[in-house]
């Protein structure tokens, strides 16, 4: 299918990358996704640093969305969403926080960056599993983009 400006695409990705500096929390949510059989790949990347260098070598079509923490070193959850801002081919990336601060500032600032949406991390188990489930079911299944080259 030829892409314009007005055409939509149901998405046929395959990935959600992980952006979280926390290994445990990684394989957390890394368990959650396997647990719950979701038939997706859980690419990780340890900073935004890693991310960013990913992008280049990464099909955006692969990409369902990306679960990104805000507070990492090297670069930050900030530092990402505006160097994707400043690349037109990025405009589209579902980009979704997941982070433990529920600062307005923090959520009012990601989505002046230009966030999809902001998650805030539970802290527990059973509540962490129903969080990941509404994200795949809604970014993951339901959601529909438009159409990317």
């Amino acid at each position: 299918m030829a892409c314009n400006s007005i055409q939509v695409e149901k998405t046929s990705c395959n990935k959600v990358i992980l952006v979280e500096d926390s290994k445990a929390e990684a394989d957390l949510t890394r368990i959650v996704y396997r647990e719950q059989s979701l038939p997706i790949e859980i690419v990780h990347c340890q900073n935004g640093e890693e991310f960013l260098s990913l992008l280049n070598e990464i099909n955006e079509k692969e990409i369902c969305y990306v679960l990104l923490d805000l507070n990492m070193p090297r670069v930050s959850g900030y530092e990402v969403l505006s160097a994707l801002a400043r690349e037109e081919k990025w405009k589209n990336l579902v980009v979704i926080i997941f982070s433990s601060s529920i600062n307005e500032k923090d959520i009012a600032k990601c989505y002046e960056l230009g966030a999809k949406a902001y998650v805030a991390k539970p802290f527990d188990l059973m509540e962490l599993d129903r969080t990941i489930l509404s994200i795949h079911h809604f970014w993951g299944n339901t959601n529909i983009r438009p159409c990317v080259n």
